[in-house]
């Protein structure tokens, strides 16, 4: 038992890395920058700590202690590859085609970007506090005041808006796809009607649904399915290849094209994106401390698929390369299969995803009119199925009249993911103090994805707006 004490005591002595001392009391503060231990962008700031030896003294509170009721880091890391791998998974191959073998480069580049911003916003929960703050937007709340609520709300809930979008306008194309393949004369309904079908599910789910929180099982399922679609093109691509098809012969590749890098970073990054999901992940950990492993653990493994069905899926369709990348496999078993895979995730991901953004306008109403949650069964159904009803007729409208995946998928990524996943958690981090003894590697670090995130959130925004210009001109 002394052994054990000593050893957690130890523990303590070198993750506690900053401290406050309450206003009212003795009572000691102890839990930022208390996981970034493994990291060379984290800075020591050794002169600046202050040691506890006692951490039973009822005079500490550790917000970083051991949380009996929570998950274990292999849970913690499975659900943030859930959360991360997705959808954006199809893109991957389209934005290496875009900036040439350059985008294998920007795959890592995004990845040690996002696992920096994923640290940072995780101490932005304990920074300058004297409590764990629980959400994105209650750390937007207290660095800069309403206005940084504000900004938060509305690009966490324009990210999510568009992504439902985006799996609306991807399964109706899919479906129709495979509709027009198993017709004998080809006959080709408009994707139209497909995205009534598909938004009529969504609406079902939504409005049948008080509250839906992320399901596990559904998480999983989805995960598999986009691990599954990985290995079916990686198997996809290197047939082709070998069979010397008409679809990879005179396929050609190009180093880089910088006029590119925007959008292609902007589109890598939303694959890596998921920052709002982040602190109830890391708030639902039994060890709050090894929030590094398992961002590390589920990036990498984010990465190790990315690369693959990038770098194959270039390698073999060249400049022919499109988003989604099923649009590229030859019609066949492995394409019906893939197909039905992406279809039924991205159907089952979009009502939950729906139900969060709802939740967040409700209660936003209920701030502002209390009675919103009064009332009978009947008047409760009601009040939450006529906004989201509302909410899928928009849905649906928008992707009738811009069914282009890839290009709307363009635009989303560069209009929030990097604002969402880089720009913004700096921002934070930099307001609530993270930044003041920082060494100067990583302040210019730091300048660097803000520059970079400034850079790709413009011009890539520029770009696919052009693309889609294109797109209604044809």
């Amino acid at each position: 038992m002394g052994t054990a004490a000593e050893s957690k005591q130890e523990r303590s002595w070198f993750d506690s890395r900053t401290s406050a001392t309450s206003t009212e009391s003795d009572t000691v503060i102890v839990g930022s920058l208390a996981n970034i231990d493994f990291n060379p962008l984290d800075s020591a700031k050794h002169d600046q700590e202050k040691v506890f030896s006692d951490l039973n003294n009822p005079d500490i509170i550790d917000l970083r202690a051991d949380r009996e009721d929570g998950v274990s880091t292999f849970k913690a890391c499975s659900s943030l590859v859930c959360v991360i791998a997705g959808t954006g998974t199809l893109g991957m191959p389209y934005a290496v085609a875009q900036s040439g073998w350059l985008g294998s480069v920007i795959i890592v580049l995004a990845l040690l970007m996002s696992a920096y911003t994923g640290l940072v916003l995780i101490e932005s929960l304990y920074l300058d506090s004297t409590k764990r703050r629980s959400s994105f937007q209650e750390i937007a709340q207290d660095a800069y005041g309403r206005i940084g609520h504000h900004l938060a709300y509305f690009v966490m809930a324009f990210g999510l808006f568009g992504v439902v979008v985006l799996y609306v306008i991807l399964s109706s194309t899919l479906i129709q796809a495979m509709v027009r393949d198993r017709t004998e004369n080809g006959t080709d309904v408009p994707v139209y009607v497909y995205v009534i079908g598909c938004s009529v599910f969504v609406w079902a789910c939504l409005v049948l649904t008080k509250t839906m929180k992320e399901i596990a099982l559904l998480s999983i399922l989805g995960a598999v399915a986009t691990i599954g679609v990985v290995l079916i093109t990686a198997g996809v691509s290197f047939a082709e290849m070998a069979h010397r098809s008409a679809a990879v012969v005179g396929a050609t590749h190009k180093l880089v094209d910088w006029s590119k890098f925007p959008v292609s970073l902007a589109t890598i990054s939303f694959a890596y994106g998921g920052n709002s999901v982040f602190p109830h992940v890391e708030g639902s950990m039994r060890y709050p401390r090894s929030w590094s492993r398992s961002l590390w653990m589920a990036l990498w493994v984010c990465f190790a698929l990315y690369s693959l069905i990038a770098v194959v899926g270039y390698h073999a369709f060249g400049h022919r390369t499109v988003s989604p990348i099923l649009n590229n496999f030859p019609h066949g078993i492995w394409s019906i299969l893939a197909n039905t895979l992406i279809t039924a995730h991205v159907l089952l991901a979009a009502p939950i995803l729906m139900t969060s953004l709802s939740v967040m306008i409700e209660t936003s109403i209920a701030q502002r009119w209390p009675a919103f949650e009064h009332g009978s069964t009947v008047q409760q159904f009601f009040k939450r199925a006529i906004p989201r009803t509302v909410s899928m007729l928009l849905v649906g409208l928008i992707a009738s009249v811009v069914p282009f995946f890839g290009d709307m998928m363009d635009l989303l990524s560069s209009l929030t993911s990097c604002l969402s996943g880089f720009m913004m958690p700096i921002g934070f981090y930099y307001k609530l103090g993270g930044l003041k003894n920082s060494h100067r590697w990583e302040k210019l670090w730091v300048l660097f994805i803000m520059v970079v995130g400034t850079i790709a959130t413009v011009m890539g925004t520029i770009d696919a707006v052009r693309h889609l210009a294109a797109d209604f001109q044809k």
